[in-house]
């Protein structure tokens, strides 16, 4: 897979990667609450950021109802802080 074509075509890709650079761990619903992210593009962007090892998911069973979580991999973590230094580039 190219990461290009990735970056190409998820419009909500990029944003996830910035609101989770400074977050532990986030929920679904927190996410989609917290961002202007459609959730079809929130689960297409979770799927490929998965794809290339940026981001992990989890179920938290601990509550009811469970929650389906995500957070940064360390690469992902790398990754967004070179996007957030490019935004303030642009910025």
């Amino acid at each position: 897979m190219d990461p290009l074509k990735v970056l190409e075509k998820q419009s909500g890709f990029l944003r996830l990667l910035v609101y989770l650079s400074d977050k532990k761990e986030k929920a679904l619903t927190e996410i989609l609450d917290e961002t202007d992210i459609p959730v079809h593009q929130l689960y297409s962007s979770i799927s490929k950021a998965k794809e290339l090892n940026l981001v992990k998911t989890r179920m938290d069973s601990k509550k009811y109802p469970p929650r389906n979580l995500v957070s940064l991999t360390a690469k992902g973590k790398r990754f967004s802080k070179k996007l957030e230094e490019m935004i303030r580039i642009l910025g």
